[in-house]
């Protein structure tokens, strides 16, 4: 089985061809506001290093948020367009659970600083079923939760809480997939950016 995966839902481009639970190729780019443009040339690369042609992909896994709202809805465009001209299976990964499953523990917190002492966050058990649900919440549910479960905190960069400072956790893309290839493939068309919250400008909009 061989998967191409995708992650542009944070300042890096994330993208690695995985085989059976080995990672052929890996590039990963911190790269603001590009992600347009570089994406499909590091999906292009990666496939050129793993030895692969486009239509050699079984499946493929996009991030789909939360996170960047640009980046998110690039990377889900392009997962999507991948799988429906090459007739490939394509399921979505959440950033959060993406973290959390990078990581173990009892209870495990993963964040995504979301500004304005608001954040992104999900509260996993140790079989990485959801204790809270993935959501929008504010710094005052954070510490609430950190106090009540004593959690593993997982982050997608370094932030400060408080007096604590928690850092970028490494991503183990195997094991995401090896997690998410149980769910259903999904129709490419049915395949969306989970944004959890949309920007203030679009709030506005739909006010």
């Amino acid at each position: 089985m061989i998967t191409l995966y995708i992650d542009t839902s944070d300042k890096d481009v994330s993208i690695a061809i995985i085989k059976d639970g080995n990672i052929l190729s890996e590039i990963q780019k911190e790269i603001p506001n590009e992600h347009s443009v570089y994406t499909v040339p590091f999906i292009n690369k990666a496939l050129d290093k793993s030895n692969l042609k486009p239509d050699d992909i079984d499946n493929i896994m996009v991030v789909n948020g939360p996170g960047s709202f640009t980046g998110v809805r690039i990377g889900v465009t392009i997962a999507k367009v991948y799988a429906y001209l090459l007739h490939k299976e394509i399921r979505t990964i959440s950033s959060l659970k993406a973290l959390a499953l990078s990581t173990d523990n009892n209870y495990i917190l993963s964040l995504i600083d979301a500004k304005h002492n608001n954040y992104y966050l999900g509260l996993y058990d140790q079989d990485y079923n959801e204790v809270v649900k993935e959501g929008f919440y504010n710094l005052d549910t954070v510490n609430n939760l950190i106090k009540k479960y004593n959690p593993v905190v997982v982050t997608n960069s370094d932030i400060k809480i408080n007096n604590n400072t928690y850092y970028k956790q490494k991503i183990n893309i195997p094991k995401i997939i090896s997690f998410y290839l149980q769910e259903k493939a999904i129709n490419p068309h049915l395949v969306v950016p989970n944004y959890l919250k949309l920007p203030q400008a679009m709030e506005q909009r739909h006010d």
